[in-house]
């Protein structure tokens, strides 16, 4: 057998075993985005949580924050979606509006989305949320 059948063979496989796990991944992230999210219970009530907003509350809810701290309020809101929707704490970590900070920013911004990641007991109001969260951020936290 020559060389040059060898390595087409060999090629022809490759590419083969390439498009295979291309459109396993692709078929697989199909699946992800159709199957409906798991729904989160209270533990006392046993019903369902509200939804966590995806957006930051309007500014009348509470006293008007610093933007560190409106940022705050965003990664904790997607920290408990994360946790509701089954998510990893790597991905949650890896999120833009963590990612892309200087260090020690980035340093405050995972340890409140660590924070709420592991929260246990219900979800919080929007309300309540945006309170605790803006509260810690302007005691702990200097502006950036």
């Amino acid at each position: 057998m020559s060389v040059f059948l060898r390595w087409g063979i060999f090629g022809i496989l490759g590419f083969a075993g390439l498009m295979y796990a291309y459109n396993a991944s692709k078929q697989m992230a199909a699946k992800r985005a159709a199957r409906p999210a798991p729904a989160v219970e209270t533990a006392q009530s046993g019903k369902p949580a509200p939804e966590v907003q995806a957006e930051p509350a309007p500014a009348s809810a509470a006293t008007n924050a610093p933007p560190h701290c409106e940022a705050e309020l965003v990664v904790a809101q997607r920290a408990l979606a994360a946790r509701a929707e089954g998510q990893p704490l790597d991905r949650l970590l890896r999120i833009q509006e963590i990612a892309f900070q200087e260090p020690v920013r980035r340093q405050r911004l995972e340890k409140v989305a660590t924070f709420w990641f592991q929260h246990e007991g219900p979800v919080p109001i929007p309300e309540a949320l945006r309170l605790g969260v803006i509260s810690n951020c302007v005691m702990t936290s200097p502006a950036p």
